[in-house]
């Protein structure tokens, strides 16, 4: 089972007891991430702004197109070539990535934080059905 599952059609991934919402390209440039199975290496997680131990820090992803409202950015690379998951900073399009609309995305930093040394499972899906979150 997927630690976390993007549901392309809805605009939300799923995880850890939670939701978040989400898009992914844009018509015309950038094509959505396709869907299937991601397995995630360790230590793919960067952060961008502020310094968070145990994360590799990235300059790159202090950029607008990376940060929440709250100006944090942050980047989780998915092990096949420049798909991640990101905040969506309200920049037309994430280029194929999945970017977070929350206006607040540290819970979900914080939850990848506790998992990207070892790796895991990032599922990208058409289905429609949501697996129940509690």
């Amino acid at each position: 089972m997927a630690d976390l599952t993007f549901y392309k059609k809805l605009g939300l991934i799923v995880g850890f007891r939670k939701a978040w919402k989400v898009s992914s390209g844009i018509k015309g440039r950038f094509a959505s991430i396709p869907p299937k199975s991601y397995k995630v290496p360790p230590w793919s997680l960067s952060v961008g702004t502020k310094r968070v131990p145990g994360v590799p820090f990235n300059a790159k992803y202090s950029k607008p197109a990376y940060l929440d409202k709250n100006n944090f950015g942050w980047f989780l690379w998915l092990g096949v070539a420049g798909y991640g998951i990101h905040p969506d900073g309200n920049v037309p399009g994430t280029e194929g990535c999945i970017g977070l609309t929350n206006p607040d995305t540290r819970d979900l930093f914080e939850e990848l934080r506790k998992k990207h040394t070892s790796g895991f499972e990032v599922l990208v899906t058409d289905q429609l059905a949501v697996a129940p979150i509690a």
